[in-house]
């Protein structure tokens, strides 16, 4: 896939592309399969929710140890516009699957940006970096979807109290300030990303977003796969590998039939 001039200018603009079915059904259901053994997978990479231990939270580095997945952060579909938007050669600084377990197993976030603890704890230097969010499971109204504010990429990095995990699990979040987000969501309105399974976003390291809780009955899982520019490689060393990738060799895509040869 190759985008436009038009849509590079649409995501320059907004900070996003939406793709619905971007992944056809035979590669959603190989992903899907593989999902369950990543959740039960023991390790530090496995972070559970604070208030019910037994319900995944995040899953790090799936693209490691999951051959579905490893073949999914190479497809040209994903791989190529990524490299167009960054305008250069990129490698995976991070992989994170959220899979929002149902009834209340998937808790909310609260409104963030992704980059100010990449810039601040691992080191990257400058916001050239995007977040590739494929949708393992349909996304809906009532399954606790992405949201996002438009267009707040372009107002740089945001006053933000930085929060980290009281249970020591190693993640932190930049949470934004309600001021500062009320102007921002009058400003630029908010948009929930809602699509089946397969649907892709190209989401802007700096683009304003959150969810709720997913008290549907239903899970709601996405993978998020954080594409960096070469060029932008990050310095620090003090988070571990599933959350700061050390190995910035360019990614080569694989043949685009690759993840459906594995249905």
């Amino acid at each position: 896939m190759k985008l436009s001039s038009a849509q590079i200018a649409q995501y320059d603009e907004q900070g996003y592309l939406f793709f619905p079915d971007l992944l056809d059904s035979d590669e959603v259901a190989v992903l899907q399969e593989a999902v369950p053994e990543i959740l039960n997978r023991p390790g530090p990479e496995i972070i559970t929710e604070k208030e019910d231990p037994s319900s995944v939270r995040l899953a790090f580095g799936a693209h490691t140890y999951s051959e579905p997945f490893r073949r999914l952060t190479l497809l040209p579909r994903l791989l190529n516009p990524v490299r167009q938007l960054l305008r250069d050669d990129v490698y995976l600084h991070q992989s994170r699957i959220n899979p929002k377990q149902g009834f209340g197993g998937g808790a909310s976030w609260d409104w963030h940006q992704d980059y100010p603890p990449w810039n601040s704890i691992d080191g990257m230097p400058e916001p050239n970096c995007i977040m590739v969010s494929v949708f393992i499971d349909d996304c809906t109204a009532v399954t606790s979807p992405l949201l996002i504010v438009p267009g707040s990429q372009r107002h740089g990095l945001l006053d933000a109290k930085l929060h980290k995990d009281a249970a020591g699990r190693g993640y932190a979040l930049h949470h934004i300030d309600n001021a500062t987000f009320e102007r921002l969501a009058a400003e630029n309105g908010i948009e929930a990303l809602v699509g089946p399974a397969g649907s892709v976003a190209f989401i802007h390291c700096n683009v304003l977003h959150g969810s709720a809780n997913n008290v549907s009955p239903w899970r709601r899982a996405i993978m998020y796969l954080i594409y960096n520019a070469v060029s932008n490689a990050c310095t620090g060393t003090e988070r571990p590998w599933y959350q700061n990738n050390r190995d910035f060799t360019p990614l080569c895509p694989l043949d685009d039939s690759s993840l459906k040869a594995l249905a």
